[in-house]
C-alpha cells in the first residue's frame, strides 16, 4: 500500500523584503473588517459564538469597567492576553470592535465610538502571513517587535501608545502562540516591563492617571457533535504514522481499522509515543545523535522530547552557522533561528539589482534556512507538549476539550514534520470562544518595589500574571461559575 505524501512546499527561492507600512489606523479598512469579521469567524475559524466572563464575578465586567476609564482618561490600559491556538487576534479585534459596546450596555455602561485595540505582534508574521496579511497589519494599527534583534524604534513607538494613545495596546506575554490553554507553560516579563515603564513615565511628568494590566484568558470551547471528527483526525494520524498499537507492536495503517476501539486518549499517548520514536530515529539516521533516554511512561516521554528538541535546535544552529547563546533559553534559541531563517528568505533588496550568479546564491541560501528551519518549527510545537494533559484533572479522565486540544497539536506536529508551519493548523472543529477577564493588575502600587529591585518586580508581576491565567482557567472548569453565566 503506498503512503500518501503530506503536501508541503520547501521554499527554494529568495524572495524580495518589502519593508512593512508605517503602522497608521485606517478608519475604512476598520469598518471593512466589522462587517467581514463575523462571517470569517464563523465559516473560516468554525467559531459559533464568542463570550465575555468575568473571573471575579463582578457585576460590570473587568474589562468593561476598565475600558470606561480609559476613555475616562483615568486609566492606561494593557490588555494581556492568553495566546493558545493562534485565532486570538482575530477574536479579541472582533470582541473589542463589535461585542464589547453590547456587553458594556448589558452591564449599564456607555463607552464612546467603537472600542478598538492596537496588536503588538512579532516582526515574521507578516512574511509568513502573505501580502494580504502585510497589507492589513498596519492599517489596524498593529504593531511589530522583533523578539531577537535591537529595536529602539518599536519599542519607543509602543511605549508612546500605551502611555498617550486613544486605544489601549494588546499583547501575549507568552510571546507566540504556547497550543494549551488549561496550563500556562511560559510567560515573558516584557508585558510587565512595559507596565512599568509607562507608570515611570507617567510618575515624571506628574500625571495621576493608574497603569493597570488586565489578563484575557482564552479559551475554546469544542462542540462534543464533533467527536466524530476528532475520531477521523486520529484515524487519520494513526494512517500517517502506521501507529502502534498500546503493547508497543507496530500495525500497518489498513489493520488499524480492524481493531477494537481504544479510548481517545489511550489511542493518542500512542500516537505521542511513535512519534516521538520516529523523530529519534530520524534524528539517529539522518545527524547521528539520539539522547540517551528511555521509558515510555509519561516523565520519561517529556524527559525524551525534551533531549530531542535540544538536538533538534543544535542541528539548526549548526546548519546557519549560529554559536548557541549560553543564557538563552529553548524558545529564545527558536526565536534566533526563525529570525535568521526569515532574513536569510527574505534577502532581496528591491531597489538593488543582481547578477544571475548572485540571484543564484540567494536561492540556495533561501533553500538551506527553509530546511533549517524545519528545526524550528518542530521545537516550537514540541516544546508545548505535555505528557500529563491528557490526564485530566482531579483524578478524572480528559475532558473533550482537551482531546481535542491534543488531537489538534499531534496533527500540526506531523504537519511540521511534513514541512509545514502554524498557517496549516486546522480549524475544522466547531467551537466557542470564551474569554474570562481576571483580576486586574495594578502597576503603579508596585513602584516602591520596582525602585527598589526592578528585576524582582518585574518577576512578581509576570508570576501573579501567570497565576491570574491559571485561576481564570480553573474558573472555567468551574461547573458553578459557568451556570451562573
Amino acid at each position: 500500500m503506498r503512503s500518501k505524501r503530506l503536501p508541503y512546499t520547501p521554499i527554494i527561492k529568495a524572495r524580495y523584503c518589502r519593508p512593512l507600512k508605517a503602522s497608521n489606523i485606517s478608519p475604512l479598512v476598520l469598518r471593512m473588517l466589522r462587517f467581514i469579521s463575523p462571517f470569517y469567524l464563523r465559516f473560516g475559524l468554525n467559531f459559533s459564538s464568542i463570550e465575555l466572563l468575568d473571573a471575579e464575578r463582578q457585576t460590570v465586567n473587568s474589562l468593561v469597567s476598565l475600558w470606561r476609564d480609559f476613555q475616562d482618561g483615568k486609566t492606561r490600559l494593557i490588555l494581556a492576553f492568553r495566546h493558545p491556538y493562534g485565532d486570538e487576534p482575530q477574536v479579541f479585534s472582533y470582541l473589542f470592535d463589535v461585542l464589547l459596546k453590547n456587553r458594556a450596555r448589558r452591564d449599564g455602561v456607555a463607552l464612546r465610538g467603537h472600542p478598538h485595540a492596537r496588536f503588538i505582534h512579532g516582526y515574521e508574521v507578516a512574511l509568513w502571513g502573505g501580502p494580504l496579511i502585510r497589507w492589513l497589519l498596519p492599517r489596524i494599527g498593529a504593531v511589530p517587535v522583533y523578539h531577537v534583534k535591537a529595536d529602539s524604534a518599536g519599542i519607543k513607538a509602543i511605549r508612546g501608545i500605551i502611555r498617550d494613545g486613544p486605544h489601549p495596546i494588546a499583547l501575549a506575554p507568552e510571546g507566540q502562540v504556547s497550543y494549551r490553554s488549561e496550563t500556562v507553560p511560559r510567560l515573558e516579563a516584557g508585558c510587565a516591563q512595559m507596565g512599568f515603564w509607562c507608570a515611570e513615565e507617567l510618575e515624571k511628568d506628574g500625571r495621576d492617571e493608574r497603569v493597570c494590566i488586565l489578563p484575557l484568558s482564552m479559551h475554546h470551547e469544542f462542540d462534543p457533535r464533533d467527536e466524530k471528527k476528532v475520531e477521523k483526525m486520529v484515524r487519520a494520524l494513526e494512517a500517517v504514522c502506521a501507529a502502534s498499537s498500546p503493547d508497543g507492536q507496530v500495525l500497518p495503517a489498513a489493520a488499524l481499522h480492524e481493531q477494537p476501539a481504544a479510548p481517545l486518549h489511550d489511542r493518542l499517548e500512542v500516537l505521542d509515543l511513535q512519534m516521538l520514536a520516529m523523530a529519534e530515529d530520524f534524528y539517529e539516521r539522518t545527524y547521528g545523535k539520539r539522547a540517551k533516554v528511555d521509558g515510555h511512561d509519561a516523565q520519561s516521554r517529556d524527559a525524551r522530547w525534551e533531549a530531542l528538541r535540544h538536538i533538534a535546535l543544535a542541528e539548526g544552529e549548526r546548519a546557519l552557522g549560529l554559536t548557541p547563546h549560553a543564557a538563552a533559553d529553548e524558545i529564545q534559541r527558536v526565536y534566533r533561528l526563525r529570525q535568521e531563517c526569515w532574513d536569510r528568505i527574505y534577502s532581496l533588496d528591491p531597489a538593488r539589482k543582481i547578477s544571475a550568479l548572485e540571484r543564484a546564491y540567494a536561492d540556495r541560501r533561501a533553500g538551506e534556512a527553509w530546511f533549517a528551519m524545519r528545526h524550528m518549527e518542530f521545537v516550537d510545537i514540541a516544546y508545548y507538549l505535555d505528557s500529563d494533559y491528557l490526564a485530566g484533572t482531579a483524578g478524572d479522565p480528559p475532558s473533550f476539550n482537551r482531546i481535542a486540544e491534543t488531537v489538534l497539536n499531534l496533527t500540526d506536529l506531523a504537519a511540521r514534520f511534513a514541512g509545514g508551519n502554524i498557517s496549516n493548523r486546522s480549524a475544522v472543529l466547531r467551537k466557542r470562544a470564551v474569554v474570562i477577564a481576571g483580576k486586574p493588575i495594578e502597576i503603579r502600587e508596585r513602584m516602591s518595589a520596582y525602585k527598589d529591585n526592578r528585576k524582582q518586580a518585574v518577576d512578581a508581576v509576570t508570576a501573579d500574571m501567570k497565576q491570574i491565567f491559571l485561576d481564570c482557567a480553573t474558573a472555567l472548569r468551574d461547573k458553578e461559575l459557568n451556570d451562573e453565566y
